[in-house]
């Protein structure tokens, strides 16, 4: 589903999804959305950030009790403080806008899936593709490395819980390796995933027992009070 009042951006991201086998539904304004929602709920949803009569904040703070599909929030720089609402109400990402069709179709392939066995597995604002071994944060692709990449993934796929660094290395290196291997690699992994304005440090270290993604990745986000 598209929710955009733009032609001039709604046209071409409809005609590129068509041809990647995507069908969409677009409409103009948040009333609109909010009623086609109450009859059928997408399998994914693009809001635009500046959207007309009904706030995407309130569009994904209606749906969130509702459904945990992927939401994303197309925001142009002059729209970044209603992107940030938007992230606070339970979107799943930021991206840019006008739209680039190869985020859509990562976030298009998570929808549906409602576990950790397809090639699509996230968390908060972190996806990865195991299939094309690819990562995302808030829809933008992250420069990893094999290691980095395996190791996020199986951090990933631990749903918060904490896993030491023997753990880590066999399932990662396939062996035990140096404690020091493990230390390095979360720590340039972290760095890449950064501390996040909603959801905090992403990969959280329990001392003397091992290493885990916060939580609240796995948790909906309440909305800011008003």
């Amino acid at each position: 589903m598209l929710n955009e009042s733009d032609p001039n951006i709604a046209e071409p991201l409809m005609d590129a999804a068509a041809a990647r086998g995507i069908d969409t539904r677009w409409y103009r304004d948040g009333a609109a959305v909010l009623l086609a929602v109450g009859a059928e709920m997408p399998s994914l949803m693009v809001l635009s950030a500046e959207t007309r009569t009904v706030s995407a904040e309130d569009i994904i703070a209606s749906i969130r009790p509702l459904s945990a599909i992927p939401i994303l929030v197309g925001a142009s720089a002059s729209a970044a403080e209603e992107g940030r609402r938007a992230l606070a109400a339970g979107a799943s990402a930021v991206v840019a806008r006008p739209y680039d069709i190869d985020t859509i179709v990562a976030f298009a392939g998570l929808a549906g899936s409602g576990d950790d066995s397809g090639p699509i597995v996230a968390a908060g604002p972190v996806r990865i593709d195991r299939r094309a071994q690819a990562a995302w944060l808030h829809g933008r692709e992250l420069a990893l490395s094999h290691r980095e990449f395996e190791l996020l993934t199986y951090l990933l796929e631990q749903h918060g819980r904490i896993v030491s660094q023997e753990q880590i290395s066999h399932v990662v290196w396939g062996h035990s390796s140096e404690t020091n291997t493990v230390a390095v690699h979360i720590k340039r992994l972290r760095d890449k995933l950064g501390t996040d304005p909603v959801y905090g440090q992403i990969i959280r270290t329990s001392r003397g027992r091992g290493y885990g993604l916060s939580p609240s990745l796995y948790q909906p986000v309440a909305s800011s009070p008003t």
